[in-house]
Order: C-alpha cells, then sequence, then structure tokens
C-alpha cells in the first residue's frame, strides 16, 4: 500500500467519523457518484451530478474533485423523488 492509498484511508476514516458525530452516532457509509448511480440505476455518474447540481441530492466534499454521497441521503431521494 503506498503513502497515498494510506492517506486516502485515513481520510475517509476521519470523514467518516466526523460524519457519524453529526449525524447522531450513525455510521455512515459513503458512496461514491459511480455507486448512487449504480443504486438509482442510472446510466452514469454525470447524472448523479446533475442532481447535485441542482440540489436535489446533498453530496459531502473531500477535497478538489472528491465527492461523496451518504446512504442516508440516497435513501431520502429515492423516498422523496424515486428513482
Amino acid at each position: 500500500m503506498t503513502i497515498e492509498d494510506q492517506f486516502a484511508d485515513v481520510v475517509r476514516r476521519v470523514v467518516r467519523e466526523e460524519l457519524a458525530a453529526l449525524h447522531g452516532g450513525q455510521d455512515l457509509e459513503l458512496l461514491t457518484a459511480d455507486d448512487v448511480a449504480k443504486l438509482l440505476k442510472y446510466p452514469d455518474r454525470h447524472s448523479v451530478y446533475k442532481l447535485k447540481r441542482e440540489g436535489k441530492l446533498k453530496s459531502v466534499s473531500l477535497g478538489d474533485k472528491t465527492l461523496r454521497f451518504s446512504q442516508a441521503e440516497v435513501r431520502r431521494f429515492i423516498e422523496e423523488c424515486g428513482s
């Protein structure tokens, strides 16, 4: 494992812990746009980014050009808007 991979793992763990603290201790799984597209049965991640731009789906920024979506947010979107 490279130092970059180790650093990325630490960042993901810290972000997950911070999000859990903000959401009452729930451990939140962070999903990539590709993961969300698969869950919503969309053809590609660009549709997910469009939802984010339109304010229909909230994301967490992990830095420049790195977005993640919580499973809870995806469930909320599905319940409110359908997939």
